[in-house]
């Protein structure tokens, strides 16, 4: 008699032990995008002050305050290339409105990153909150826990490393 149940015992974990060893998860593959690609995804930026009127600008000899203050007014942008640059250098305009050019197109990439970014994570944190409150709104059934009222579950936090809402990507 107790060798049959030392064999069904052993059995019954044969069963129930490969169930356990739990595979780790595969870090997410993330795809890398190309320059152009990047590019491509960018938003234009808007010159309504045409790099044209801010050379002319510099020839007549306005100060570069007085530029940068014409293109914060009209918000205007320029994604300009190192050869552009370089350019608008020889043919006269100052260094503060160059620096002032390339710094507010930075500065307005870097607002839009931050602003995907936290889109990204309310979207996520929202994700985890509805699977939350599906998985609390869930209910035992009579023949786990018998009982006049239905109980919610309890262990509803995937929240632990390992589980698929640990880090939204």
């Amino acid at each position: 008699m107790r060798f049959i149940s030392s064999l069904l015992l052993a059995a019954i974990l044969t069963v129930l032990l490969p169930g356990c060893a739990d595979t780790p998860l595969a870090p997410p593959k993330i795809d890398r995008i190309s320059a152009e690609q990047l590019e491509a995804r960018l938003p234009q930026p808007v010159a309504a002050l045409p790099l044209e009127q801010v050379v002319a600008l510099a020839r007549q000899g306005i100060a570069a305050g007085e530029i940068i203050s014409r293109m914060v007014a009209s918000a205007s942008r320029y994604r300009l290339s190192a050869g552009q640059i370089l350019e608008l250098a020889a043919q006269g305009v100052p260094r503060e409105v160059l620096d002032h050019m390339v710094s507010a197109e930075r500065h307005q990439i870097f607002d839009d990153m931050a602003a995907e970014a936290n889109r990204r994570d309310a979207a996520c944190n929202e994700r985890i909150e509805q699977n939350l409150r599906h998985c609390r709104n869930q209910v035992m059934g009579p023949m786990l826990m018998p009982g006049p009222y239905p109980f919610p579950m309890i262990n509803c936090f995937p929240l632990s490393p390992g589980s698929p809402f640990w880090r939204c990507l």
